[in-house]
């Protein structure tokens, strides 16, 4: 551990931040008679004094950032706006609050998002639903160019925060424009099904699982508007379709899913990440990779640097995350019944139709999920074997919008792959950091993916754990030296860290991918004289009989 700063700040951090987020839960009495509407009244006062404990916990242990107090804001305020009752009077609110929120974390800089928003919404309506989405993807990325390079222009460069916003704004618009367009595609190839066809799949029965669109989706200017600014996911996410904000307005789901309880379990871990990052990143600080004094340390200690970096960034974005989520979930959107099989920015993926037609007696008493608006599989995160399954769980709804977006609709095969991560990429910023960080998954892919399948697949017991572990050890070792390149951000910081380690890592892959070939290919070689042998001993078990 190193001595700068000193390892009793972390004590003291995580013993204020942990008393604050741990507070003890306060047993405040509640009423146990027969249902009534004051005894539910005053029972659903007691939740929201137990999440405002919680939200109070937050903001002690991150009272200087202005998009957890945002953030905070919108759980209060989603109880409140999830009960206006008139559709119209709850998005034109839901878009003020937003646009409030855009102005008090960005000032002047508010314009940038709020142009941007209603120049991709413009483009969207006034061209052809043929071209919509080609049209808002570059107009909206190349905007994103500009705020990002605005110095260049004699303009001001806008906050971290402001920048947040941004892309999200970026996906929204971006997003829905390829909802319009792919809808519009998969009803028209709907309609030209001839009848032999529809009796085929009728006579099939309901499959396991839906299209990707049942519905033309065209809204009007106005609730692009709304679904731009409205303040849920607004900030930091989760990203979330269309359908799903329509929905939201006019299926009954969030009238009937416990908000409060689900809101309530997605925060209570959110105090034990911030106290977690705050005592990480003092302990280890990420300049000091750029120090003399981290040169002069033993080349193990450099090699596992990044692993505390990578835990603190971890924690950051878990509390973001989750905090986000909780927005959702205070306000019930993204709320539907399990049965839809729901996953996250998609939202049902089996009998939405049968959904959309729930009778408000069957809302009440099914059970839900905010599955739709999940960011982060924590546990998943943490102990997921391979690189490939981490990267499913890692920012879902991010990951959905690019696979969605760019990965699915991109018109050469070959390239899928790199115009997904080349997209991504710029998303994220400029910066080399996340070059190195984004587009050296493919590479550890390749090797990784051949191991996997030569020893851990068929693999069971004992020996399944420790391969399993092996491959976990060197996954997470992987994205921790590529989460040190996505913090560093800068070439130059960058190649000052890596040097430091003699660029150890890239070697350690190339030896891994040129053994795992050779393997590989002694695998094939002997699995043909295996089948041999088996298909020789069969012939003469027959031939003795």
């Amino acid at each position: 551990m190193c001595n700068y700063p000193h390892t009793d700040i972390m004590i003291k951090i995580l013993k204020k931040a942990w008393l604050l987020s741990c507070t003890k839960k306060k047993n405040y009495p509640r009423l146990q008679s027969p249902a009534s509407t004051a005894t539910k009244d005053y029972n659903k006062f007691i939740d929201g004094v137990e999440i405002a404990d919680r939200l109070w916990a937050l903001y002690c242990v991150n009272r200087k950032s202005p998009i957890s107090g945002t953030e905070s804001l919108g759980v209060i305020i989603g109880p409140y706006y999830r009960n206006i009752s008139t559709i119209r009077t709850k998005k034109w609110v839901g878009s003020i609050v937003g646009l409030s929120l855009i102005t008090i974390v960005s000032g002047y800089s508010a314009i940038h998002p709020i142009l941007s928003a209603f120049l991709g919404i413009t483009a969207i309506k006034l061209a052809t639903i043929r071209y919509c989405h080609i049209v808002s993807f570059f107009l909206m990325f190349g905007y994103l160019f500009f705020f990002r390079l605005a110095d260049r222009f004699g303009l001001p460069l806008s906050s971290g925060q402001t920048n947040l916003i941004e892309m999200i704004i970026v996906l929204r618009v971006v997003g829905v424009a390829f909802e319009i367009n792919g809808s519009w595609i998969a009803v028209g190839k709907a309609k030209k099904q001839d009848h032999e066809d529809k009796n085929e799949t009728d006579s099939k029965g309901v499959t396991d699982r839906d299209d990707e669109f049942l519905e033309l989706i065209n809204p009007s200017f106005t609730d692009l508007f709304h679904y731009s600014f409205n303040y849920v996911g607004l900030l930091t996410g989760p990203y979330y379709r269309y359908r799903t904000f329509d929905d939201y307005f006019h299926l009954p789901f969030s009238k009937y899913v416990d908000c409060t309880g689900f809101t309530i379990n997605t925060l209570k871990i959110v105090p034990l990440y911030v106290s977690l990052y705050l005592a990480l990143s003092n302990v280890w600080p990420l300049e000091y990779v750029l120090s003399e004094d981290h040169n002069n340390r033993s080349f193990l200690y450099r090699m596992l640097y990044p692993w505390a970096l990578f835990a603190a960034f971890r924690q950051r974005i878990y509390s973001g995350m989750t905090l986000a989520e909780s927005v959702c979930t205070s306000a019930g959107l993204g709320a539907y019944p399990v049965q839809g099989r729901n996953r996250t920015g998609h939202g049902p993926t089996a009998g939405y139709l049968s959904l959309k037609k729930m009778s408000e007696e069957e809302a009440k008493v099914t059970q839900y999920d905010f599955n739709t608006v999940e960011s982060m599989d924590v546990w998943g995160c943490e102990t997921v074997v391979t690189l490939r399954d981490s990267m499913k769980v890692w920012n879902k709804a991010v990951q959905y919008w690019v696979a969605m977006v760019v990965y699915k609709r991109f018109p050469v095969k070959a390239l899928k792959i790199h115009a997904a991560l080349f997209v991504s990429v710029i998303w994220h910023g400029f910066h080399a950091g996340y070059f190195f960080c984004i587009y050296f998954c493919p590479f550890y892919l390749m090797a990784e993916d051949i191991y996997y399948k030569l020893y851990y697949k068929d693999a069971t017991g004992m020996k399944k754990k420790i391969i399993g572990f092996i491959m976990w050890f060197l996954r997470s070792h992987s994205e921790s030296y590529q989460a040190a390149a996505f913090l560093l951000l800068t070439f130059d910081r960058i190649w000052i860290y890596y040097s430091s380690v003699y660029h150890y890592w890239y070697g350690v892959w190339l030896a891994f991918l040129i053994l795992g070939l050779i393997l590989n290919h002694i695998h094939k070689l002997r699995r043909p004289k295996i089948f041999l042998n088996d298909n020789q001993n069969m012939r003469e078990t027959e031939n003795k009989k």
